[in-house]
């Protein structure tokens, strides 16, 4: 997964420990061009959850663009592994997702196919 370094320093930024932080990453195969911050309707430090409507407008749009969905990003408190919830959400949406450890902003990735959560790798430019 290709995402850019731009996004990346822009999470730095805006995420806190306060709350998780989300976005969506738009683009073409395994290389995002484009992100949508999202606000975490759930203002949870440990669960998020997004605004259907801001979600399909965010997707819309992208679309107009010729990109797709390619992963949804997200903190965590901890470690940026998976949580039970992330893996429920995670068969609903299989793109890749991203978890950042919102203290160090240390980035993995995964997907979860066909029951099998594997992997990813990030690859930052």
């Amino acid at each position: 997964m290709r995402v850019p370094r731009a996004f990346v320093e822009e999470a730095r930024g805006r995420c806190n420990p306060d709350e998780e932080c989300a976005a969506l990453l738009f683009g073409v195969g395994d290389a995002a061009r484009r992100w949508a911050w999202m606000e975490n309707a759930a203002r949870s430090p440990v669960e998020f959850r997004l605004d259907p409507e801001r979600v399909y407008r965010a997707i819309a749009d992208a679309e107009r663009l010729g990109l797709e969905l390619v992963a949804i990003f997200h903190t965590h408190p901890g470690a940026p592994v998976p949580s039970p919830l992330d893996l429920r959400h995670m068969a609903m949406w299989p793109v890749v997702w991203i978890i950042g450890d919102v203290r160090t902003m240390e980035l993995r990735a995964w997907r979860l196919e066909r029951g099998v959560l594997r992997e990813v790798d990030i690859y930052i430019s």
